[in-house]
């Protein structure tokens, strides 16, 4: 009878642990289920925070970078640099217009007064009281002379007309080439000339546009003056090819744009 006491005493004990057990264990998964929950919200809102964070330091660059880009372009206007368009009156797109006017320079058979020719503005202001002087340099309107040319002859014996104009970027002329290299903008693009090889004033090679136009109140008269004429190469030391003898030398200006 004792012994079948103790069992039945013991079986219940057992049944009644296992039903606790059961009874407890849906509450212990929610709770897991919930601290599990929490820490992933946890983790999320801290990730959230440093995803801002690095949206915050990228927005913070790129406003940099913006304002710098703006800050070199804006400088990059104010500097520029200032060429002459030989053989118009105009600008090319791009570039601001300072001012036209006239070739002029030196006459072709002195020896002496400058040897450049210079964009003579067409607005000449004279300074108080006309000061003067009897021993002076004298300078002349330039003259193309191109009418043994097969280009252009239609404008020959008349005067050269200029712009000064500014590009964006620091300008070069390159002669022999009629294009620009790789990183820089064509302004424009003509043939190379100066005085004529055997007249007593030398001048300067300057790049003349390819549609070279006449000045403002031009005539064909031969009135001489500066002259402009084509350049040739000569082969030896000047190595043909890749020049030749019998072509015009072109040239190109441009302006830098990297």
């Amino acid at each position: 009878m004792f012994v079948a006491s103790t069992v039945c005493f013991l079986v219940f004990m057992y049944v009644t642990s296992v039903a606790c057990r059961a009874d407890r264990e849906p509450e212990c998964s929610r709770f897991h289920y919930e601290e599990q929950l929490l820490e992933k919200m946890v983790r999320m809102e801290f990730n959230v925070e440093r995803i801002q964070q690095r949206l915050d330091s990228v927005s913070e660059s790129c406003a940099k970078l913006e304002d710098s880009t703006r800050l070199k372009e804006e400088v990059k206007d104010q500097v520029g640099s200032v060429y002459t368009r030989w053989g118009r009156d105009t600008c090319p797109t791009g570039s601001s217009f300072i001012y036209d006017g006239f070739v002029a320079g030196s006459h072709y058979t002195h020896t002496g007064s400058g040897v450049n020719y210079l964009c003579l503005s067409k607005e000449p202001r004279w300074a108080n009281g006309s000061p003067t002087a009897s021993e002076v340099g004298l300078i002349y309107g330039a003259e193309y002379e191109i009418n043994t040319a097969n280009i252009l002859t239609h404008i020959h014996n008349n005067e050269v007309p200029c712009a000064a104009c500014k590009s964006r970027g620091a300008t070069i002329m390159i002669p022999g080439r009629n294009i620009c290299y790789h990183g820089w903008k064509l302004e424009y693009y003509g043939y190379l000339m100066a005085s004529f090889q055997s007249h007593a004033g030398s001048k300067e090679f300057i790049c003349v546009d390819s549609e070279a136009m006449v000045a403002e109140g031009s005539n064909s008269g031969d009135q001489n003056g500066a002259l402009l004429y084509f350049v040739k190469a000569v082969c030896g030391a000047l190595k043909c090819p890749p020049y030749d003898g019998n072509k015009l030398i072109t040239c190109a200006v441009c302006s830098q744009t990297k």
